[in-house]
């Protein structure tokens, strides 16, 4: 199912807020003005609002933090320092309704098409397309990739039949990329491993190179830039991967499993002429799914990740952990 994008204004306190900081924005406020105690805060805002995980606790009692807002506490009457819950979906509306009833005014934000045209790019596996991310990064191809291919045979498979205009299938037929064997197989992986904690522990154990290596019976000596099937198997588990990590809400989770799946060297790939064909890859990606020059000098002054999920303590070039964050604040 297709990731909701709505976002929020408040009146007074915020525009074009997502789900997390509207909530968060809300409550806030309403502890800055009323300086309430833990008990009335409760009433305020009740569990049964966010439902089964809890809307707010006392910030030394929290038992699952990845579920709060941990980086910001709020503090109320007494000194107590409380946190708010993150997790926000469907449920929004019935916190909506019970935040009008504290007299605060919400509305959808007024989204542009171009602003709609972005957050449908976002990742969402359904709509992946494997000829258009082929297209994406035709400059790691040889010229006579399938692109080329795509191109010189497209209008003829048209012609002779219309269920060809479908960009997968034609992709199979050109290429030998066996499509629907292999989305199947991530879509398998992806929801065995549905609950947060196993995925996590699934990919710490094992990167997704080396799933895709051992799963489709590939030699390392076979991963390379010219390696199309690889390269689209990388971009569909790695998109999978990012779309659940989100759920987090943990940019350092996040960032470092990012830069995890790209290194090279760890796996034993081989550095092409141009160099570090995987990382530039990765960074490609997330152009794509982020519609973001992550490449741009805002991303350049790097970002220190202290390998506490994936790898070892590195100092990087560039700034992941800003990256990851602006993908959690625009998918959540």
């Amino acid at each position: 199912m297709a990731r909701d994008y709505t976002k929020y204004n408040v009146e007074g306190s915020g525009q074009n807020l997502n789900k997390r900081q509207v909530v968060f924005t809300i409550v806030k406020d309403y502890v800055e003005k009323n300086n309430p105690s833990f008990d009335d805060l409760q009433k305020a805002f009740p569990d049964e609002v966010q439902g089964s995980k809890g809307f707010i606790r006392k910030e030394a009692e929290v038992k699952t933090p990845k579920h709060f807002n941990m980086r910001e506490p709020l503090k109320i009457k007494n000194g107590a320092h409380v946190v708010v819950s993150n997790q926000w979906g469907a449920n929004i509306d019935d916190f909506i309704t019970s935040a009008e009833k504290l007299d605060y005014k919400i509305s959808k934000s007024e989204i542009s098409k171009s602003e709609i045209s972005k957050s449908e790019k976002l990742i969402d596996l359904t709509d992946f397309d494997p000829f258009q991310l082929n297209k994406q990064f035709k400059e790691y191809l040889n010229d006579d990739d399938i692109c080329t291919k795509l191109d010189e045979e497209l209008e003829s498979l048209i012609d002779q039949d219309p269920k060809f205009m479908s960009y997968a299938r034609i992709f199979e037929l050109v290429s030998g990329f066996q499509y629907e064997y292999y989305r199947e197989d991530i879509k398998t992986y992806f929801t065995i491993s549905d609950d947060e904690n196993t995925l996590l522990n699934l990919l710490q154990e094992e990167s997704l190179i080396s799933r895709i290596v051992n799963k489709h019976k590939l030699k390392t000596s076979n991963v390379t830039s010219n390696n199309t099937d690889f390269k689209l198997l990388f971009t569909a588990y790695l998109c999978e991967a990012i779309n659940k990590l989100v759920d987090l809400d943990d940019e350092e989770i996040l960032a470092e499993f990012i830069f995890a799946q790209s290194c090279s060297e760890e796996e034993g790939i081989e550095l092409d002429d141009d160099g570090d064909w995987l990382s530039d890859l990765t960074i490609d990606i997330l152009n794509y799914i982020y519609d973001k020059n992550v490449s741009s000098e805002e991303y350049e002054e790097g970002c220190t990740l202290h390998g506490s999920y994936f790898g070892d303590y590195n100092d990087l070039g560039y700034d992941y952990v800003k990256v990851s964050r602006e993908l959690i604040d625009s998918m959540i």
